[in-house]
């Protein structure tokens, strides 16, 4: 170690430079130490120089003040005393990192799924408005299958196992989960904590394979089975009655009447002004029938207290939204309704939209009405220059709608002359 008369650095020289901005390449301290302050250097640098066989090398000790001046001496030491063994502490050192990083990633790697499914969607949350449906999604398939694996021992046998036990019952689910879940994982290589995808090899034909546009609609006859199945299912209660009565009065999408507020309804105007938080992202009012009235001021007795909803989660599922949740009418339906329903080929509750526009045809409502019923967009240039909103016709519709199913809900045959469809 150099002595005190041949040490050439100070502290207070340092700081001085630092002060006065003072720039060089080098300022030495005597027995290979030396330190540099360049204009791109935002702090001075400590570095050891040594030789080996003739071939200078050198290492960087630190920043200043961070690395004090006694402490890159005593670096300094201990490596000369290295090269005086012979070693090189340049490739020492740098096989000590290489040591520290594999350390690292080997503990990164021994994290579960669950824990990558979290650090997955910190990222996701800002990005995306659907990131809570992908989290229900993941949570509900992913989770329970591999979420407490190692994510390193993931294979693709257990991706072919988790698909296999979803496609059987949710083929449209199964196309999700194994969409997000290659995700997870790429996120997973991003991060170093592993070299490939497992789900990597799948595509859809391996889950739900490709979906096809759904054409199945109830028949009047299957209606009338539908209430009277309904009206007879014994754990299918009056709450569940009423909201599927009025997904049908109304047409409207599940998750559409799930979020209506108390508010959003003006029962002296019959009207439903519909959240902007929809499919469409457009305003629409929907006229409200008498039957839909009579059961929306019935529902409106069933909310908890300070629910701003009309169908609170009072009477459902619990949900972390405050309104029923999801599947609150498609589980009683598939559990209880179903079963009576022996002729009736299975369907589902979006499948009622579907069976209000092809009723409405049949009653002879003009199409552009009908769709502006479902608050479709009308496509094409006929979308474009028809902004019109068709109140008075959508309740006119909605009101012979609602007398048809009146007469299915009573099992009578329909003899209602249609309404004449406009030119």
């Amino acid at each position: 170690m150099a002595t005190k008369d041949t040490l050439k650095l100070n502290d207070r020289d340092i700081r001085h430079w630092i002060k006065t901005d003072v720039r060089f390449d080098a300022k030495a301290d005597g027995k290979g130490l030396y330190i540099r302050y360049r204009l791109n250097d935002s702090k001075p640098v400590f570095y050891f120089r040594f030789k080996i066989a003739g071939i200078e090398n050198k290492i960087m000790l630190g920043k200043f003040p961070e690395k004090s001046l006694s402490s890159a001496r005593s670096d300094c030491a201990g490596y000369r005393a290295d090269v005086h063994r012979g070693l090189n502490p340049a490739l020492i050192k740098r096989d000590q990192k290489l040591e520290t990083v594999a350390k690292a990633l080997a503990e990164k790697s021994a994290s579960t799924v669950s824990e990558l499914v979290d650090d997955f969607f910190k990222g996701e949350i800002s990005k995306r408005k659907s990131v809570l449906k992908m989290r229900q999604v993941v949570d509900n398939h992913l989770i329970p299958v591999i979420g407490t694996k190692k994510i390193e021992a993931v294979k693709p046998l257990h991706i072919a196992n988790m698909l296999d036990a979803i496609k059987i019952t949710a083929p449209a689910q199964a196309n999700k989960i194994l969409s997000i879940t290659k995700r997870i994982f790429n996120h997973a290589i991003k991060r170093h904590t592993i070299d490939s995808n497992p789900a990597a090899a799948f595509d859809i034909s391996d889950a739900g394979g490709k979906a096809e546009a759904r054409s199945r609609f109830l028949s009047e006859g299957e209606l009338t089975q539908l209430f009277k199945a309904m009206d007879t299912a014994e754990k299918f209660s009056r709450h569940h009655y009423l909201v599927t009565k009025l997904l049908l009065l109304i047409g409207c999408r599940s998750g559409e009447l799930f979020k209506a507020k108390r508010t959003d309804f003006d029962l002296l105007s019959a009207e439903w002004v519909m959240s902007l938080d929809n499919k469409t992202k457009a305003p629409i009012t929907v006229p409200l029938s008498s039957q839909a009235l009579e059961i929306i001021n019935e529902l409106m007795k069933y909310h908890a207290d300070d629910s701003e909803y009309l169908l609170s989660s009072m009477r459902g599922r619990p949900s972390k939204s405050g309104h029923i949740c999801k599947d609150y009418i498609s589980a009683a339906m598939q559990d209880f309704v179903y079963p009576l329903m022996t002729d009736c080929d299975p369907f589902t509750i979006h499948d009622l939209r579907r069976t209000m526009r092809t009723h409405l045809g049949k009653l002879g409502v003009n199409r552009f009405v009908a769709e502006r019923c479902l608050n479709h967009k009308i496509v094409g240039m006929e979308g474009i220059y028809d902004a019109g909103d068709y109140l008075p016709e959508r309740r006119a519709a909605l009101d012979k709608w609602a007398m048809f199913l009146d007469s299915c809900e009573s099992g009578k045959a329909w003899n209602v002359t249609p309404i004449r469809k406009a030119v």
